[in-house]
């Protein structure tokens, strides 16, 4: 069980960052509270209740997405912005959020806890990869300079990025303040596409595709995939071949040259071939799903 032997509830950004900043005790933030009563490290002692920095909200602003980190999966679910109607079809987002879990929990976590804690199948983070997500983190000032930028407090991380190197970058005493994205074309569409034991559990691997097509032509191709590495991944190699080609010509030989390059492992819900045959079907799916 968990030793926590202090809580605080900070009224600023600045106030929260100087409390995750310090060595000792090991402190944490305390969004949803899922992982902290799941995975957490024994070890921790203190954590950060974000309650009262306003990072609750989503927005649009100057043609960008921003999804504060306090932000429920409930709520992307059940937020008008996330309607079949949103411009760029980022209904894609909420669609996936639902997929996380059942009511109660999605009315705890948040969209930076499952950015931290991403595992490989993740629905909400293959999503989020698929619409070119940033994670905007603060606390990330360089103590060590003698002049401050004030600019050097905020740091925009792409979200693949930020999954490969989150240990490291929480580690500094960072905060995620939001997850933004830039809002698409209007005629961008996306597709979702999973696999699972049941129509109901937790996907076993899931596809997302997003792209524009005219006459025939794909643009802005974005396509992740969960469940054939540690986190979901971009297929940057399949985006860069379909760009501004016709995918009836392209997509097939594109879709082989980057399942090439993808090496799952193993486990219990299915073998490496098997996961590696079906991200090949599902990805086949989401983007047939759009064309």
């Amino acid at each position: 069980m968990l030793n926590v032997k202090e809580y605080h509830r900070p009224q600023g950004l600045m106030e929260a960052v100087e409390l995750l900043k310090r060595k000792q005790p090991r402190t944490v933030v305390l969004g949803g509270g899922t992982w902290l009563t799941g995975e957490a490290p024994r070890d921790i002692e203190a954590v950060v209740d974000i309650a009262n920095l306003g990072l609750n909200r989503i927005v649009i602003e100057n043609n960008l997405l921003r999804i504060g980190a306090a932000v429920t999966h409930q709520q992307l679910v059940e937020s008008g912005l996330m309607g079949p109607d949103t411009p760029g079809a980022l209904h894609v987002i909420g669609q996936t959020a639902q997929a996380m879990s059942g009511l109660n929990i999605r009315n705890r976590a948040t969209i930076a806890g499952a950015v931290v804690t991403a595992d490989a199948s993740s629905p909400l983070v293959t999503a989020l990869l698929a619409c070119d997500a940033e994670v905007v983190v603060a606390g990330a000032r360089d103590k060590s300079k003698e002049v401050q930028d004030p600019g050097d407090f905020w740091k925009v991380i792409p979200l693949a990025g930020f999954l490969t190197y989150r240990r490291q970058v929480l580690d500094e005493g960072t905060l995620i303040t939001e997850i933004r994205m830039p809002i698409p074309s209007p005629d961008t569409r996306s597709s979702y596409q999973r696999v699972a034991r049941t129509p109901k559990d937790y996907p076993i691997l899931c596809a997302v595709a997003s792209f524009a097509m005219k006459d025939g032509i794909a643009g802005n191709v974005r396509v992740a995939v969960g469940g054939v590495a540690p986190t979901p991944i971009r297929l940057s190699r399949l985006e860069f071949g379909l760009e501004k080609k016709r995918l009836a010509d392209w997509f097939e030989g594109e879709l082989e040259a980057q399942m090439q390059t993808v090496n799952p492992q193993g486990d219990w819900l299915g073998s490496a071939e098997y996961r590696k045959a079906m991200a090949r079907v599902l990805v086949r799916r989401a983007v047939m799903a759009i064309a």
